[in-house]
């Protein structure tokens, strides 16, 4: 069983995120999660056995044999009321994206969701976008209104960029979630014009 002096000291901001293989299965003993169904998925095996029918892909962090963290991503559309990308001459309101299944920490380790979600993030635009259209990442931010106080994870991606596809939606909503989306399209601009910047500087040194 994983201790927590496994993840002492640990600076999770540059830990190495690698896909889930068979050999990675058994990890997972010692993993606590704040909220025990994300420890469960992993043990009964519900997210090797989607992964195994292509229905999503699970990487994860980990130091040594302890498991501290994962995110699985899949396919996903994103509907939204307004016509999101109007000024751009685009008049559609479902749009290609990449969703966040599952992001899952263990609740020793610091920082570990951020960095799972900027791998993720950086994962889409360097290898994804440049195969197939994808605008956007999605995710169903979970709203957990039988627990006190409410468990709302939306202000953690909204931190990261992240805005409601329903902005004046109820609470409690409907479902125990809220979906939000990232624009991709900014940051690949912001990515573009670093590498142009990398670029002027090689020619003149």
């Amino acid at each position: 069983m994983a201790s927590s002096g496994k993840f002492d000291g640990v600076d999770f901001s540059q830990i190495n995120v690698e896909l889930l293989t068979p050999e990675l299965r058994q990890l997972g003993q010692g993993f606590r999660c704040v909220r025990g169904e994300f420890v469960t998925y992993w043990k009964q095996g519900r997210i090797q056995r989607e992964a195994e029918a292509h229905l999503c892909q699970c990487w994860i962090a980990r130091i040594e044999d302890a498991l501290a963290g994962y995110i699985t991503l899949l396919a996903d559309k994103l509907e939204v009321e307004d016509t999101l990308l109007i000024q751009e001459g685009v008049k559609y309101r479902t749009f290609p994206a990449v969703k966040i299944g599952l992001l899952a920490v263990d609740r020793r380790t610091k920082r570990l969701g951020v960095r799972l979600m900027e791998w993720a993030i950086d994962y889409v635009i360097t290898e994804v976008v440049p195969i197939i259209g994808v605008r956007f990442i999605t995710v169903d931010a979970l709203y957990d209104f039988d627990v006190d106080p409410a468990y709302d994870a939306s202000g953690f991606y909204e931190k990261l960029g992240f805005e409601f596809a329903d902005p004046i939606e109820s609470l409690p909503p409907v479902n125990p979630y809220r979906t939000m989306y990232l624009d991709l399209k900014p940051l690949m601009e912001a990515l573009a014009i670093e590498e142009s910047d990398e670029d002027h500087e090689h020619c003149y040194n």
